[in-house]
């Protein structure tokens, strides 16, 4: 950053106070003392992640835990409040009753970044696609830092200022949006729109309406013409590049069927045979389409970009292969926290499926999962808190058992399951009941799969 830049900066941004003390807080206070802001911190729990870090790396950075009272907002210019924290805790309430300007480290970052900016936001399919078009960007030579909602957090990725990349990928959530507004994306895409994070929210329209913060400003917009509610809200769709898993428009990113092969295409010009991907499914299909409507937006080589997905295997967790047993195939989407995630999994699907879900709800709806059960799932293993709520929700469509642990809901599975079907894990729930994180409850569902395996077999013996 030039001197000059920084002095504008440091002119706008005097004062910190920095909400939150996980990866993206400790990020914050990392970047701002070493731009030599003024930094305070804060966190809603006494005992927050990385507290030990902060005070053993930066003693003269002031730490409030638990509560705070409004006066501890006196001295401040800005709140920089972290993710996880909703703009209803009270005291971003009482900083915006003081003309507090209230940011994240996305809006720090759109301020500062030297390098185009591609930003991709949904409810479903965001990382997928992030790490997608960043392999395609690799692929055709050129430098790319990846970050935001996976991976690295945003202002990590200007910690080496002098290795300015040709382009920032960044997997943005709704949470991260509400607290950006100077985001100039050089292309933007929203996958898809369903809910989730209901506990946040009032509504689907408020959710929605925080992910259409990306479009704001944005050169190039991308988005989903299949999603009903992005185009009913997204009100003027002109000079939008659009995708769709059905035949393609000309100009459309789309799927075309030639000769019973079945293509991904641009209009009538054919992309990339569909077979020569690794990843499956009506859902991962979307994601790639979006990746490469950005990939020609930032200029790439269709070839280059061919390459890319012909070695792209999806993510880890994410409609994952895990083992094939005696004829039934178990997948890990551990990543399905909504019940737009698990709608899009078991639809994605060519055969019946036992569905293993349940978990954290976090207020969502769950009766949306009726139709996609409806003569596609043969039973349903329900896990974790909220699993009597699902099962209200889907009452007389699919037999429910319930299990205690994820080993128990993997024998169920095994038990139930027939030659040809796939067990599928995607809880449309958070883990956090249970398990860590979703990548702790993935795993769990992979070794106790290995596990029916080997007993199977040893049985067979």
């Amino acid at each position: 950053m030039t001197k000059i830049a920084a002095n504008k900066i440091k002119k706008e941004m005097q004062k910190k106070f920095v909400v939150g003390l996980g990866l993206t807080g400790l990020s914050c206070v990392r970047y701002l003392v070493s731009q030599g802001f003024d930094v305070a911190a804060f966190d809603t729990r006494k005992t927050a992640p990385g507290l030990e870090v902060l005070k053993r790396d930066y003693p003269n950075v002031q730490i409030y835990t638990g509560d705070i009272t409004d006066d501890m907002l006196d001295d401040v210019e800005q709140v920089i409040s972290s993710p996880g924290i909703s703009l209803d805790y009270p005291l971003l309430i009482a900083a915006r009753k003081r003309d507090i300007e209230i940011i994240g480290d996305i809006e720090i970052f759109s301020r500062l970044a030297k390098a185009p900016i591609i930003a991709i936001t949904g409810s479903n399919g965001k990382s997928t696609t992030t790490t997608l078009l960043a392999d395609m960007i690799k692929a055709d030579g050129k430098q790319v830092k990846m970050g935001g909602n996976i991976g690295v957090p945003v202002l990590d990725l200007l910690a080496e200022d002098v290795n300015v990349p040709d382009f920032y990928v960044l997997e943005l959530s709704s949470f991260q949006l509400d607290t950006t507004s100077h985001l100039k994306a050089k292309a933007a895409v929203i996958l898809n729109i369903s809910e989730d994070h209901m506990d946040r929210y009032n509504s689907l329209d408020q959710y929605g309406n925080s992910k259409l913060i990306v479009y704001k400003n944005a050169e190039f917009c991308v988005i989903n013409a299949e999603d009903q509610w992005l185009q009913d809200n997204v009100k003027d769709k002109e000079g939008f590049v659009s995708f769709t898993t059905k035949e393609p428009y000309p100009g459309q990113y789309g799927l075309r069927t030639v000769d019973k092969k079945e293509w991904i295409a641009f209009g009538e010009e054919l992309f990339i045979e569909i077979k020569k991907l690794k990843v499956q499914g009506k859902h991962q299909i979307a994601n790639v389409l979006a990746a490469i409507a950005l990939g020609d937006i930032c200029g790439l080589s269709r070839k280059n970009m061919c390459n890319a997905l012909k070695k792209f295997q999806g993510l880890k967790h994410r409609t994952q292969f895990v083992s094939k047993i005696k004829g039934v195939t178990y997948i890990n989407d551990s990543k399905g926290t909504n019940v737009g995630a698990t709608v899009a999994a078991v639809n994605g699907l060519d055969g019946p499926v036992v569905l293993i879900a349940g978990g954290v709800g976090k207020g969502a709806d769950f009766s949306d999962l009726r139709d996609a059960l409806k003569d596609k799932v043969t039973y349903v293993i329900l896990i974790g808190r909220d699993a009597s709520l699902i099962e209200n929700m889907i009452s007389g469509v699919v037999p429910v058992v319930h299990a205690e642990s994820m080993e128990d809901a993997v024998w169920l599975s095994a038990d139930v399951a027939k030659k040809g079907d796939y067990v599928l894990l995607s809880p449309a729930c958070a883990s956090f009941d249970m398990f860590s994180n979703y990548e702790q409850r993935g795993e769990a569902f992979m070794q106790a799969v290995e596990q029916v395996a080997s007993e199977l077999k040893n049985n067979d013996g």
